[in-house]
């Protein structure tokens, strides 16, 4: 196994490659650590399923972080996120036989004790010594918009008031259809010529593939800009475009990231959400981050907000001082 001086914490994100929980262990990361690590797998079956079978050591630990460890040296460190990661942080803890720290971001339904620490987002009511609570979820925003990017000319070719839509889709919750989107479409043209505006239409990952063209006909008459995937993606740079953004209901993260950039955010519903994901809202929305875009108001529509939700910073600061490795080689 290779030896290593540090000098800064060497941090592994360990992910199956699904962005939505991959961004908020890179994002972490990346507030913790020049250089992190990501590593990419197949998650193994068992450990997905059946964590508590990786907290017994009854899983061998994957080939590939074995070669990682060959690679980067043991880490201080690992990272993941969401339930089905659980298990291959207990791996890593048990791995490491007690010089491994692991985080693990969202409430992973297994004992706490089980990690060093775990993040979770406030509409979770998993609460203990170890549990960091956060508003909304983490993100790279930090990070990204510290990065150049060029907007496409037509976007810098809009002159006036822009609003910056984010559109995701169906989820665990509820299904989106064809006239969801149709309706969306009208409410976003009305939308726009109230505040005479003109709108940066983003689609996520999870939008109707015919979104698009299901909104063509209600946005007929509306100054509009859409991304349609075969350019570099935009996101999340293009926020800066915006003098407004408005995002649907569906994504925690997305809400959170529109969130960190000082302007008016308003949420819509494709569908009307419920559970944990309304209680997120209604937290937000009190807090003053977010406005419901049902209650527009006109006045307040484009008002800048001095509320920046950077949770990942902050996050960090309280991390840091406690993952520090000690001085001296690791091996």
């Amino acid at each position: 196994m290779m030896t290593t001086n540090h000098t800064s914490p060497n941090i592994w994100v360990i992910s199956d490659g699904t962005m939505g929980m991959e961004v908020q262990s890179l994002g972490l990361a990346e507030a913790l650590t020049d250089h992190p690590h990501l590593i990419r797998l197949t998650l193994p079956r068992l450990a997905r399923l059946f964590p508590r079978l990786a907290k017994s050591g009854l899983l061998p630990l994957p080939r590939v972080l074995r070669q990682a460890v060959a690679e980067h040296g043991l880490p201080d460190v690992v990272i993941t996120t969401g339930r089905r990661h659980a298990g291959l942080s207990l791996m890593m803890r048990r791995f490491g036989r007690g010089k491994i720290k692991t985080i693990h971001i969202q409430n992973p339904r297994l004992p706490a004790t089980w990690f060093d620490w775990l993040i979770v987002p406030s509409h979770d009511k998993i609460r203990g010594e170890n549990i960091l609570v956060t508003l909304g979820s983490l993100n790279r925003m930090a990070s990204l918009m510290s990065q150049k990017f060029e907007m496409p000319d037509a976007v810098k070719a809009i002159q006036g008031r822009k609003i910056v839509v984010m559109i995701g889709g169906s989820n665990i919750r509820y299904q989106v259809h064809e006239q969801d989107y149709y309706r969306f479409g009208e409410l976003l043209a009305n939308v726009a010529a109230m505040t005479q505006s003109a709108l940066i239409l983003i689609p996520s990952r999870r939008a109707l593939a015919n979104a698009v063209e299901v909104m063509k006909a209600p946005l007929a008459e509306t100054r509009h800009w859409w991304w349609d995937s075969t350019t570099p993606n935009p996101y999340p740079w293009i926020l800066n475009a915006g003098d407004a953004i408005i995002v649907t209901a569906d994504s925690v993260n997305m809400t959170s990231e529109a969130a960190a950039m000082g302007k008016s955010v308003h949420i819509a519903e494709l569908r009307p959400e419920s559970g944990r994901v309304a209680l997120f809202h209604k937290v937000m929305e009190e807090a003053g981050y977010t406005k419901p875009l049902s209650r527009i108001s006109l006045y307040h529509f484009f008002m800048h907000n001095e509320n920046r939700l950077d949770e990942t910073t902050r996050i960090a600061h309280l991390l840091k001082p406690q993952i520090m490795p000690s001085s001296g080689d690791k091996t």
